[in-house]
C-alpha cells in the first residue's frame, strides 16, 4: 500500500488549525467538510513538490504555526480485488507500522459515511530532518479503489484541535 506519499506530503506542505467544518470540498470521489481557516493546496503546487500522482487532494490551514501547516492529504490506489473499507484498513496500518519512530496511539473502529473502518492514530518521523508529527487516517474502498485519508498535526496537541481534525476526516463520504 502506498501510505508513504501521504506521510511525506504533510512535511513538504509547511501551519495552526482552527474551526468545525465549514465547507464541503471533494477530493475525487470523496466529499468533506473543512474548517473555513483551511485551503486546497492547487494541484500544479502538489506536482511542483513532486507530490505522487496518487494524491488526489490536499488541505492545509491558511496560516502557519511553528514553520509547517496543519494537513489533510487523499489518496487513491488500485486494488488486486474488492475488499471491505475495515480490511483495507488493516492492511494500511501494517505498512504505516514500518515508518520511522512510529508508535500508535490508538485504533478506533468507527463509521464514516455509513461505512466501517478504523480511525489510526499514531506518532512517526517519516522525514529525519523535521520532528516527528501526530497522523490521524482513515481507509475507505469503492469497487477496485482504496482511499487514505491522513490528516497530521504537531507531535503535542491541544484536544480541541484534535477533536476538529478528527470531525473534518470523519465528515468524508464516498459518492
Amino acid at each position: 500500500m502506498r501510505l508513504f506519499g501521504p506521510i511525506l506530503l504533510t512535511f513538504l506542505l509547511t501551519s495552526c488549525f482552527g474551526g468545525s467544518c465549514s465547507e464541503s470540498v471533494s477530493a475525487g470521489p470523496i466529499s468533506m467538510c473543512i474548517g473555513s481557516d483551511w485551503e486546497q493546496v492547487p494541484e500544479e503546487t502538489l506536482r511542483e513538490e513532486g507530490v505522487p500522482e496518487e494524491t488526489l487532494a490536499a488541505f492545509q490551514l491558511k496560516e502557519q504555526r511553528a514553520g509547517q501547516r496543519d494537513n489533510i492529504v487523499v489518496t487513491e490506489e488500485n486494488l488486486p480485488s474488492p475488499v471491505s473499507s475495515k480490511l483495507y484498513a488493516d492492511v494500511n496500518l501494517q505498512a504505516v507500522g514500518a515508518t520511522e519512530e512510529y508508535t500508535i496511539i490508538e485504533n478506533r473502529e468507527v463509521e464514516v459515511g455509513g461505512t466501517e473502518t478504523i480511525l489510526h492514530i499514531f506518532t512517526a518521523k517519516p522525514v529525519p530532518d523535521l520532528p516527528a508529527r501526530r497522523f490521524y487516517q482513515i481507509s475507505l474502498t469503492k469497487g477496485m479503489k482504496g482511499y487514505v485519508v491522513t490528516g497530521t498535526l504537531p507531535f503535542t496537541v491541544d484536544k480541541v484541535i484534535e477533536d476538529g481534525l478528527i470531525e473534518m476526516i470523519m465528515s468524508g463520504k464516498l459518492k
